[in-house]
């Protein structure tokens, strides 16, 4: 009853219906796909971050078949620098995935991914971390920015080497 009042309200003062409702939530929601993608126009700051084998072939956010080895594939950072990610607009987003490149075995790597909006930064990740896939789980936050930051390098070189990023709305039960 108090929901169907609540629209009547909307409806009448000419604000919005539940479709454009709905529409502009999936919207601020990157509509459920990922924000991150190379054709999202987002900036990759290249101030201390660098992409192996050239922009195109190394960007964290490409949609490429991915091949990667000492010399292409992978955008890093040094030690005590960040790659930073700025979006193309606002969005609202709860998940975070990032995939470090493994080329050996047992390497681990020591860092952190804030993400913020309006210059209010937010700490989502922060461990020292074997290579692979790392998914990442937060609370509903608009976003404006993402950065992660390479707080100890990896036990083979002082390096962060990230081969893909993605950063995502995803409905959780």
């Amino acid at each position: 009853m108090i929901f169907k009042v609540l629209l009547l309200i909307l409806t009448i003062a000419n604000c919005c219906t539940l479709n454009q409702i709905q529409k502009k939530t999936r919207i601020l929601r990157g509509n459920y796909k990922d924000v991150l993608n190379f054709q999202q126009i987002n900036l990759i700051s290249r101030y201390n971050t660098y992409f192996n084998g050239g922009q195109m072939n190394s960007q964290l956010n490409r949609d490429a078949i991915y091949y990667v080895n000492s010399a292409i594939g992978y955008t890093y950072c040094s030690l005590h620098n960040s790659i930073e990610i700025t979006l193309f607009k606002n969005y609202e987003l709860n998940t975070v995935v990032v995939e470090i490149w493994d080329r050996l075995v047992d390497v681990h790597y020591d860092f952190e991914i804030y993400i913020s909006f309006l210059e209010q930064e937010k700490k989502i990740y922060e461990n020292a971390s074997f290579a692979g896939v790392i998914k990442i789980r937060f609370k509903d936050q608009l976003v404006d920015k993402i950065r992660i930051y390479n707080r100890g390098g990896s036990n083979y070189n002082g390096f962060l080497s990230i081969i893909k990023a993605q950063a995502f709305y995803h409905r959780y039960n």
